[in-house]
Parts: structure tokens; C-alpha cells; sequence
């Protein structure tokens, strides 16, 4: 069931399918859409508000800031696949 958030003004959608998560911006300020997947609900939720505090800051964001959440979420990408397509059929 898709489920409709907000987060600084900006409404965005978060659903899971195939036990993962997927997050979607569509035009945030401006922007292009995004989209994304996570492999927990509160991963996507933090991913689409990141993107949204991308997306309206003025200054680009610090490349320490980007680069840590890249990691993380590729972490838990791999934790996913590792655990959850590993398993067999």
C-alpha cells in the first residue's frame, strides 16, 4: 500500500514490494522526479527527505554528506542482497 508523506512542504510516496522499499519525488522544487529503493521503511523515508534537503538547499551539499549517504545506503543494499536474495526459493 502506497503511503503519501511530507516532509519541509513536499509530499512524497513511500511502498513496499518484493520486501523492499521504494521511495518517489515527483518535481521537487523544481527538480527532475526521483526515485528510489531502500531496504527498510525508515531507509526510504530518510532518503527521500535527503534528497528534498538536496534539492532546496542553495549551496551544494558537502561532499562528506553525500558520500557517507551513498555508503550507507549502499550497506544496507548489500546487507539486503546478501540476506534476503541468498535465501532460496
Amino acid at each position: 500500500m502506497d503511503s503519501i508523506r511530507q516532509y519541509l512542504g513536499t509530499g512524497f510516496e513511500v511502498w513496499a514490494a518484493q520486501q523492499s522499499w521504494f521511495w518517489f519525488l515527483d518535481k521537487p522544487h523544481g527538480d527532475g522526479a526521483a526515485i528510489g529503493a531502500a531496504a527498510t521503511e525508515a531507509d526510504a523515508v530518510r532518503d527521500a527527505c535527503l534528497t528534498i534537503d538536496a534539492s532546496m538547499s542553495r549551496r551544494p551539499i558537502s561532499p562528506l554528506l553525500t558520500n557517507a549517504a551513498w555508503e550507507y545506503s549502499l550497506a544496507n543494499l548489500e546487507r539486503y542482497l546478501i540476506d534476503g536474495c541468498g535465501a532460496p526459493a
